[in-house]
């Protein structure tokens, strides 16, 4: 009885342990979001410089890079001149979204740092002015003092390319447009995750980074998501203008999937989709009944050209929305 006793203890031991260590393994394994990095970064836009910060109370240019890179879980030297040794150095015409710049504003060596952000700017925290964002070719300050980049994200592949999306994928062109362009990032190790159901937070950081939208509003409109949320600020951005709104609880479920019928909502309120009453009249989806509320949103989505129906005249208008169809959802309206 002893004996029986003892083996299955040490049997549960080693299930319990073995479990633990496997699903250690599978949580490393999880690429991190880079499409997260601006969202974070432009939500602290207008907190005050303060010398030594660290917090959202205040921040110098190093502390301010080190918080918003630990919400990636990529952890950073203090000090801007150590962590221009961290990652691999990358020239001026080479830099992407995420690469750290450095500046010599002092005279003598490197003493200010930010995080470039595409189209020639970066966005730093500067005395004077606080987390802001200026231009990297800035002949009057920024450019004379550029010192040098160097990137601590894992890119693989050059910028529009992914290792999941080769160009005999379907969203192949709206994937490499939107990335070359400077919407999309991707995940570590120049993955797109093309068939990963798009969340609700997701969907909202990449549509405010293509409007352009201030995303630097941290307020609690929602009560799912709190001013730490690293969508709080697209979120928050699109709701001011009228785009997106909650449920009669007052929550915005960031973590939820999105449904075809929430992009012909969604989409219709920021792009303000139009067709003719002829061509609308032609649509006449067998799923989708004049007293749905997202009826007229549908219609004008699919006679758009942004989303079309399926072979057999059904639009399945609560089916999920991958990453790769939104992102070609998203291309269409834009271009």
């Amino acid at each position: 009885m002893i004996r029986r006793t003892t083996f299955v203890l040490v049997s549960l031991f080693f299930i319990f342990f073995f479990q633990k260590e496997t699903f250690a393994k599978t949580e490393e394994a999880s690429p991190v979001n880079y499409d997260q990095l601006l969202p974070i970064a432009k939500k602290f836009i207008g907190v005050p410089y303060a010398w030594g910060g660290t917090s959202p109370s205040g921040f110098d240019c190093s502390g301010y890079i080190s918080f918003v890179y630990k919400q990636l879980d990529i952890d950073l030297p203090r000090i801007s001149k150590d962590m221009a040794k961290e990652g691999e150095p990358v020239k001026r015409f080479d830099l992407r979204v995420g690469d750290l710049v450095f500046f010599n504003t002092y005279g003598s060596d490197i003493s200010h740092a930010g995080i470039y952000i595409g189209n020639n700017l970066f966005i730093h925290s500067q005395d004077g002015k606080g987390v802001s964002i200026s231009a990297l070719n800035d002949p009057f300050y920024w450019s004379k003092r550029y010192v040098g980049a160097t990137r601590v994200l894992d890119y693989s592949l050059e910028v529009g390319q992914f290792q999941d999306v080769k160009k005999s994928h379907w969203a192949f062109e709206a994937v490499q447009t939107l990335s070359k362009k400077e919407l999309i990032v991707g995940y570590e190790g120049s993955f797109f995750l093309p068939e990963e159901k798009i969340t609700r937070a997701e969907m909202a950081a990449m549509l405010a980074e293509s409007l352009n939208l201030k995303m630097a509003n941290r307020s609690k409109l929602f009560k799912d998501v709190p001013s730490d949320h690293w969508a709080v600020g697209p979120i928050n951005a699109l709701f001011k203008e009228g785009i997106i709104k909650g449920d009669n609880s007052g929550n915005f479920n960031p973590d939820g999937v999105v449904k075809r019928e929430h992009i012909a909502v969604i989409f219709n309120n920021a792009f303000k989709l139009r067709t003719s009453p002829s061509v609308a009249k032609d649509l006449n989806f067998t799923d989708v009944s004049r007293d749905n509320p997202a009826y007229e949103a549908i219609q004008k989505l699919a006679a758009s050209g942004v989303a079309a129906g399926y072979d057999d005249n059904t639009f399945k208008p609560r089916e999920d929305v991958k990453r790769s169809q939104y992102v070609a959802f998203l291309y269409r309206a834009l271009y």
